[in-house]
């Protein structure tokens, strides 16, 4: 738990530096991977995920939950041994702003029409009872995946026990696809999910280019590899 500090006096909006920040550690062999977690033990990770995110939930003064895993040096990971980790925070940061605005201003939610439309598209990876994995359209890396539930799930507390198990399985083959390709890549996933009725998803993005200045002058990405070559590849990984 981070304390509530006074935000210091200044003339610009600054708000009081409150939050909690928590480490899970994945496993307790050191030698493991994520793309080597067995099914079983990525569904304990996610309901470990789902337990801590219930928690901070019910937290005065907590706004937005984020969960994420960095793997690999290129990828952020501060250390060799698997983990995940939840930051809970006071704001809604703008990328999620921005998302629930578009999402609330359409007459439809655009996840489940990706979701359903994406099934029969050739960005299709696989999929299961539950959940698709595909390329999405406009990745924003090489080989980015993303796993959308089929149902309208707004976080991993509304997932039912066959929905959080058919996760663990196709997390793990999302995992193990994207290291047999490409060679055990540094890679971030992160889970997208509540507030305000969003719809919950995993976006897998491998470390494959740097973020330079062009990226960081415009938010405009460069994404070398088209989703539909991405999904061929993965497809057959």
């Amino acid at each position: 738990m981070v304390p509530k500090p006074t935000p210091p006096t200044t003339e610009w909006i600054a708000l009081p530096g409150h939050g909690f920040h928590q480490v899970i550690v994945d496993s307790p062999d050191h030698g493991t991977g994520p793309a080597d977690f067995s099914r079983d033990q990525l569904e304990q990770i996610l309901e470990v995920y789902r337990d801590r995110y219930s928690h901070y939930q019910n937290l005065q003064g907590v706004s937005y939950i984020s969960i994420f895993k960095n793997w690999g040096d290129a990828a952020g990971a501060s250390m060799s041994h698997t983990h995940s980790q939840i930051i809970a925070v006071p704001i809604v940061p703008p990328l999620i702003k921005r998302e629930t605005t578009a999402l609330s201003s359409a007459s439809f939610c655009i996840y489940c029409n990706i979701a359903e439309r994406e099934t029969s598209s050739s960005r299709l990876i696989t999929s299961n009872d539950s959940w698709v994995l595909i390329a999405p359209f406009y990745s924003i890396a090489p080989y980015e995946t993303w796993i959308l539930p089929k149902e309208h799930i707004s976080d991993l507390v509304a997932m039912d026990e066959n929905q959080r198990r058919d996760l663990s399985q196709i997390l793990g083959d999302a995992l193990r696809r994207m290291k047999s390709l490409l060679d055990d890549p540094p890679f971030n996933y992160m889970i997208f999910q509540q507030p305000f009725g969003y719809h919950l998803n995993i976006r897998i993005q491998p470390a494959l280019t740097k973020i330079a200045g062009f990226e960081r002058s415009t938010g405009v990405y460069i994404n070398p590899i088209p989703p539909e070559q991405a999904a061929s590849e993965l497809r057959m990984a």
